[in-house]
């Protein structure tokens, strides 16, 4: 039996990962704990809305993944749950940033800030990634991506408007669930959110903050709606992995079949230029010669 933390809801889902990121607490935690900053509070700019599903009437309920986050010396984070791989996800998330950058200047050009000084008011846009799939070749479960020097690895730091320190221009970070095992021995302020989302035990003793978002994700806890959300999806959930289940062994049955089809073709072509006897053939592939010869 798979080793999960709570029986009654998904993390990933992402009406209940909206659900986390619309406490502002909690969403805090998560950026301090992710990207390092001393973050004292954070506004939801976006993703505590519900939408409907206008293009497919067997989901009638859903929310829109993104999250938008400021922090409160201005700099904005994305935060993307992402359950199916995705072959350009990683471009997509790169995409988000951009647009928000854009976003960002367009507002400022529209209070009359002269296009050359624009650069004087660009905050930082950062973004973290929690996927279910892994994207990179290796065993680690957390990525942490900035732009630096090629050949000492030097981080790119600017200054920003409102910000003392210099701040990275671009930070990507990933957190893939699949590749996540009890023994890792990375920071465990971070690890303990693929904890979290990948719904297995706590290692460690969770903190307040930890247990907080845990009771938000009690379905016990929810409004009447909420629950009717929930339900729709954890049903479109329960369809989707039945789904990957029967992909999955119709390929195998089809890589088997395969397989024993080439074991016979080649069986057969030996008999044919008398390298084997039909006896032998028929020894080798578990067939009376009866049956045998109907492939010759």
């Amino acid at each position: 039996m798979e080793n999960i933390r709570n029986k009654d809801t998904r993390p990933m889902m992402d009406l209940v990962a909206k659900k986390v990121f619309s406490n502002t607490e909690v969403t805090a935690q998560f950026v301090r704990d992710l990207l390092d900053l001393p973050v004292t509070n954070v506004k939801i700019l976006d993703g505590t809305q519900i939408h409907a599903k206008p293009y497919k009437e067997l989901l009638p309920y859903v929310t829109h993944v993104d999250v938008l986050a400021e922090l409160d010396d201005g700099t904005q984070v994305i935060i993307e749950i992402q359950v199916a791989m995705q072959v350009d996800f990683i471009k997509r998330l790169w995409l988000y940033i951009c647009e928000q950058v854009s976003q960002n200047l367009d507002e400022y050009k529209k209070e009359g800030v002269n296009t050359h000084y624009l650069s004087q008011e660009l905050i930082p846009v950062y973004a973290i990634a929690i996927t279910e799939k892994p994207y990179f070749n290796d065993n680690r479960a957390i990525h942490s991506f900035s732009m630096r020097d090629d050949n000492n690895c030097e981080e790119l730091k600017v200054k920003f408007k409102g910000i003392e320190e210099k701040r990275n221009l671009v930070r990507m970070v990933f957190l893939e669930i699949e590749k996540y095992t009890e023994n890792t021995t990375e920071n465990y302020k971070k690890v303990r959110w693929i904890e979290f989302f990948g719904n297995k035990p706590f290692t460690h003793e969770p903190e307040n903050i930890m247990k907080q978002a845990d009771s938000i994700i009690n379905p016990r806890e929810w409004t009447k709606e909420e629950k009717s959300m929930f339900d729709e999806r954890r049903r479109d959930f329960d369809g989707y992995y039945a789904h990957l289940a029967y992909v999955k062994e119709e390929k195998e049955q089809a890589l088997e079949q395969g397989i024993e089809q080439g074991r016979l073709s080649t069986v057969v072509n030996l008999v044919k230029k008398g390298i084997i006897t039909k006896e032998d053939a028929c020894e080798e592939l578990g067939v009376s010669v009866q049956k045998f010869e109907k492939y010759l």
